[in-house]
């Protein structure tokens, strides 16, 4: 065996340096990709504003994500359908939900009285208003595939995030038709506001590093629960299965309809009306940019770097 030398090559340091130079470019991206400013609410898939002791009604549907419920908000649970996370409400325990079907399945756990609930949902709330009076750039959806790019968007700064902003006018597609909305690379979340009630009937798809959580779909106009527009979506999901609508909706003023559709995302709102998630719906909480904090990447790095070494003395 020869001592006192070095092997004269080893993969190991530099396979260390080339991972710590990888996790060191995505945390450089994650400093500049920023998901809609969501707070807590991001632990929803459903947040209901239950004003005025309305309902929020979920039949034959599948939901992965928590359930959340502010104001007087009552859950009729009629199914069958699956309840895969928590249910949660602001407001004491009134007998306010109700499960009538023994083929559900769920919700995890049902908790009364969290406050957060609420103050979740005034975020949102805040959250809309305020962008629903940026400035956007005219755009129609339209009968037939189409694409929007995310730098045709307005500039808008709020809060410390910078977003594309769109105002929607005519709302015309159709099943089994594709949005792809193109992001430009810049981590800037998008935002389509609506004024008038759409019933969105299409599909979307999401390019250049976008995920559903970068795209807010936000219905705006009334106040305090009432006088919003109705935000409707039905791609008809029995029939195409395989594709989805990309990105939240908000709706706090309106009154919300989610009915045989498949959504990669979020439903936030409802005001003082029904809310109805039913016939067919799959949402699904959207994947999110999730990159190791740069403590954790150093940790990587330096566990790495230790083993290298020592692998390189046991070769000596």
């Amino acid at each position: 065996m020869k001592t006192g030398k070095f092997p004269a090559k080893s993969g190991w340091p530099s396979l260390a340096a080339m991972i710590c130079l990888a996790f060191g470019a995505l945390s450089s991206q994650q400093a500049c990709a920023t998901t809609l400013p969501l707070g807590d609410a991001g632990n929803y898939a459903v947040l209901f504003d239950g004003l005025g002791a309305n309902s929020l009604n979920v039949t034959n549907v599948v939901v992965n994500g928590n359930i959340g419920v502010a104001g007087t908000g009552k859950v009729a649970f009629s199914g069958p359908g699956k309840m895969n996370g928590s249910l949660s409400f602001s407001a004491a325990n009134t007998s306010q939900y109700s499960n009538t079907n023994p083929s559900n399945v769920g919700p995890t756990s049902v908790t009364y009285g969290k406050t957060s609930v609420q103050t979740d949902m005034n975020t949102l709330n805040t959250l809309s208003s305020t962008l629903g009076g940026a400035a956007g750039s005219a755009v129609n959806l339209i009968n037939g595939n189409q694409t929007i790019n995310e730098s045709s968007g307005t500039l808008y700064k709020s809060g410390g995030v910078t977003y594309r902003v769109f105002t929607v006018g005519s709302v015309n597609d159709q099943a089994g038709q594709t949005l792809t909305i193109n992001g430009d690379g810049s981590g800037d979340p998008i935002v389509f506001n609506f004024t008038s009630s759409a019933n969105l009937q299409g599909d979307v798809t999401l390019t250049g590093g976008l995920v559903a959580d970068d795209v807010l779909w936000n219905f705006t106009g009334g106040s305090g629960g009432t006088g919003g527009p109705t935000a409707s979506l039905n791609n008809n999901a029995s029939s195409y299965s395989a594709l989805a609508w990309y990105g939240d909706i908000l709706d706090p003023n309106g009154a919300i309809s989610v009915v045989n559709a498949n959504l990669d995302g979020r439903v936030f709102g409802g005001g003082s009306n029904n809310m109805q998630i039913v016939s067919g719906d799959t949402i699904t909480v959207p994947f999110s940019h999730t990159i190791p904090e740069p403590s954790t990447l150093a940790l990587v790095c330096v566990a790495l770097f230790g083993l290298s070494c020592q692998r390189k003395t046991s070769r000596i």
